[in-house]
C-alpha cells in the first residue's frame, strides 16, 4: 500500500540511496516495502521507506542475498528503477580502499573526479550517445557539508579509481594508480556513469576502512575490511540521514 502510493504519487519527493554489503544488516529505513520493478535493462530491487517523513528509494547494489559481485550489477536497471520512480537525487555509499599514506584511518572520503578504464556499463546499446561524466556537484556539497558537522576525519575532494573486481588488486597495480587516484573501490565510477546518461543527480560518500595492498605494508584481508565497514557504516549513514534531509528541504520542497 506505501510502495503503490509512493509510486502513483509520481515519485517527485523520493530521494535514492545506493549501497552495498555494509548495509544489508543496518535498518536504513521505517515503514520498508520490497519491491522488484521491471525496466527495459532488467529487473531492479528497491526498498520503499523513509527516512524520517522524507520518501527514499534503497537499492541494495549486491542484492538482497549478496549474489551480485560488482562485475555482475546492472547499474542500467538499478538507476532506470529509480528514476521511474521519479528520484531525481542520488546519494552512493561505499567502501573504498585508501591510496594515500597521508590520510589517517577510518576517514571518509568525498571524491570529486573518478577513474574508470575496465567498467562498460552504460545505458545505450543500440545508439551512439556521449555524455560528459562525473559526480553531481549539488549532492557532493551537501554531503561534505553534512560530513563535517560530525567532527570526522573527512577528505573533501579526490579522485575514485574503478577496478573491475570482484578480487582486490594486486600490490604493483596499486602502485601504479596510487600516482593517480585517492582511493579504490568498484561500483561508484559505473553508477555516476549510467546516473549521468540518464540525467539524474548523484554523488558518492565512501567509508576508507582499509589502506590498499601495499599501502604502509598493510595485509588486505577481505573480512577485515568488511568488519570494518561495518563499523563505519553507522556513522556514514548518520551522515546520508542529514544529508537527505538537506537535499529535500534545498532543492525538493522548495521547488513543490
Amino acid at each position: 500500500m506505501i510502495a503503490d502510493k509512493i509510486i502513483r504519487s509520481g515519485g517527485q519527493s523520493l530521494i535514492g540511496i545506493v549501497g552495498g554489503t555494509n548495509i544489508l544488516e543496518i535498518e536504513v529505513l521505517r515503514d520498508v516495502i520490497e519491491k522488484r520493478i521491471r525496466t527495459p535493462y532488467g529487473m531492479a530491487e528497491v526498498d520503499l521507506g523513509y527516512i524520517e517523513d522524507i520518501k527514499v528509494a534503497l537499492i541494495r547494489r549486491h542484492g538482497r542475498k549478496q549474489n551480485k559481485p560488482p562485475h555482475t550489477i546492472n547499474h542500467a536497471a538499478n538507476f532506470s528503477a529509480l528514476k521511474k520512480l521519479g528520484v531525481r537525487y542520488v546519494i552512493g555509499m561505499s567502501s573504498v580502499g585508501c591510496l594515500r599514506e597521508d590520510v589517517e584511518l577510518p576517514a571518509l572520503i568525498i571524491p570529486d573526479d573518478y577513474i574508470d578504464f575496465f567498467s562498460s556499463a552504460t545505458v545505450f546499446k543500440d545508439k551512439l550517445v556521449h555524455i560528459t561524466p562525473g559526480f553531481d556537484e549539488d549532492v557532493r556539497r551537501v554531503l561534505v557539508k553534512c560530513a563535517k558537522k560530525y567532527g570526522i576525519n573527512v577528505v573533501d575532494r579526490g579522485v575514485y579509481f574503478q577496478s573491475r573486481g570482484p578480487r582486490l588488486e594486486t600490490k604493483a597495480e596499486i602502485r601504479v594508480i596510487k600516482n593517480w587516484a585517492d582511493c579504490v573501490g568498484m561500483t561508484a565510477a559505473s553508477e555516476a556513469t549510467v546516473a549521468k546518461e540518464l540525467g539524474l543527480k548523484y554523488a558518492v560518500i565512501c567509508t576508507m576502512d582499509n589502506y590498499a595492498h601495499g599501502i604502509k605494508d598493510e595485509v588486505v584481508e577481505y573480512e577485515k575490511i568488511r568488519r570494518r565497514a561495518k563499523e563505519s557504516a553507522y556513522l556514514c549513514l548518520k551522515v546520508i540521514g542529514e544529508a537527505v534531509k538537506v537535499i529535500w528541504n534545498e532543492y525538493i520542497d522548495k521547488k513543490r
